[in-house]
């Protein structure tokens, strides 16, 4: 773990909300010591190594899910029913990391069907995790190269969004570009259950492994 950024200013996700009355709350997970730290054994000297590479060069995450679970794992669905998933900004201020592919709830996105993967429930997803980025200035969505690269220069975190699978698409190609113009950089064809554009993991015996 890396010392906290100093562009994050301590933001929590809804602050700009009254809680209980604009939002539901649950008792989250912590963001830090939630797991025993481990320190893969590093001297001091190769500690200030990693905190010198990251702070020189780029670390990019292609595949992550940022946002802060429920202590009680039981009230995990009804947390995410209601469209608002915590950001884990604390935690995200100390990787170190300049940029991560964020694969927001999909398959767990359950906002207004039983079953997810719902085009509707991509939308609220989308929208409202925007809408919190917005009311900080440390995690900044990336929508080009040239966007990561500016996040990069002003010591923030650049955030892309992306989507596991494709299922939400139907047989509508043009939610592609309505994805698109939301910020989606990244889309996957087909996860744990097949679509109309392939087949997933659930339904092949090898779990998609091959030998």
């Amino acid at each position: 773990m890396q010392p906290p950024s100093p562009r994050y200013q301590g933001y929590r996700s809804f602050g700009y909300l009254e809680p209980h009355t604009d939002y539901k709350v649950f008792d989250l997970a912590p963001e830090i010591g939630r797991v025993p730290p481990y320190d893969l054994g590093l001297s001091a000297e190769q500690t200030e190594r990693v905190t010198r590479i990251l702070t020189s060069h780029m670390a990019i995450s292609l595949h992550e899910h940022p946002k802060i679970l429920t202590a009680d794992p039981a009230r995990l669905r009804d947390y995410n029913r209601t469209g608002r998933n915590a950001i884990g900004f604390e935690g995200l201020a100390r990787s170190g990391m300049t940029a991560l592919f964020d694969n927001f709830m999909n398959g767990t996105n359950c906002v207004t069907s039983e079953h997810g993967w719902k085009w509707d429930d991509v939308i609220y997803d989308l929208g409202l995790r925007f809408a919190d980025l917005a009311k900080q200035d440390f995690v900044v969505p990336a929508r080009t190269v040239a966007e990561i690269e500016q996040a990069k220069a002003t010591g923030r975190l650049a955030l892309v969004a992306g989507l596991e699978a494709a299922t939400m698409i139907e047989n509508e190609l043009d939610r592609l570009d309505i994805l698109y113009g939301f910020g989606v950089r990244q889309i996957g064809v087909a996860y744990s259950q097949a679509n109309q554009l392939g087949g997933g993991l659930s339904e092949s015996s090898d779990g998609g492994l091959t030998h």
